[in-house]
């Protein structure tokens, strides 16, 4: 589930699923999205937070939610990448604070928000080709954009596991801070934004992605496809069979 708290000038998005280390179901992406866009049209909301309970911050998408949709005959558009495309259109500020694990999606999904804080023991992990899958949420761009290309292959291709201070050096995460200090890190810095003039930081953050913009959509189209095609494929139903006796 996803846990939402109003707080003085930002709101908070708790991912709170611990039993499953916080994996994301497609209910859990809808809220998400729901409470992105609801939080951005509310005018007494200058930043958004979202971090994961017990620890973790997510192990990814759902893999039982991976193995319904590689058997759909008729699948539905996905969950996740809408989610994505909220915050891709979110003009309000959105911070994460992860700790434990940021795996997949939990990974992506910083490429599209405005600062991270991570605890030093958090561990970010792609493992799109090892499913047989192929990377997802504009990725394929945003990744080489910010990390240059040879650390998204590293990430994307080779499936390289980070550590929180690798992440901050190569500037996939804003800094590094002592476990347990991410969520406070960004409380702190969301009450900093809440004292600023809403329109001029929601204009200049429009100013910020719009030379890329086109592009990072482009790129999502392009994954949308050949993911649907992956996920249907015999490498990944044999990926995800593998998964399940684990």
């Amino acid at each position: 589930m996803i846990k939402t708290e109003q707080k003085n000038g930002y709101v908070h998005l708790l991912i709170s699923r611990p039993e499953k280390k916080n994996a994301l179901t497609r209910d859990m992406y809808q809220d998400l999205a729901d409470g992105v866009e609801k939080a951005a049209a509310d005018e007494s909301v200058n930043a958004i937070v979202i971090s994961g309970d017990g620890g973790v911050f997510t192990a990814g998408n759902d893999l039982d939610d991976f193995r319904a949709r590689a058997t759909d005959t008729n699948p539905r558009p996905s969950a996740g990448l809408a989610f994505i495309e909220t915050l891709m259109n979110c003009d309000t500020p959105v911070i994460i604070a992860a700790e434990g694990l940021a795996i997949g999606i939990g990974t992506t999904m910083l490429l599209h928000v405005d600062t991270v804080y991570a605890g030093q023991s958090t561990r970010f992990k792609t493992a799109f080709v090892d499913l047989g899958l192929v990377p997802e949420a504009a990725s394929t761009v945003t990744m080489p954009l910010h990390l240059g290309s040879r650390k998204a292959a590293d990430l994307l291709l080779m499936g390289d596991v980070l550590t929180a201070v690798e992440a901050a050096d190569i500037g996939l995460i804003t800094r590094s801070v002592e476990d347990g200090e991410a969520l406070n890190q960004a409380f702190e810095a969301a009450e900093k934004l809440a004292t600023k003039p809403r329109g001029a930081l929601r204009a200049s953050k429009r100013l910020m992605k719009a030379p890329w913009q086109a592009m990072v959509k482009e790129a999502l189209e392009r994954e949308r496809d050949v993911f649907g095609e992956r996920l249907r494929s015999d490498d990944c139903h044999a990926a995800l069979a593998r998964m399940g006796k684990k």
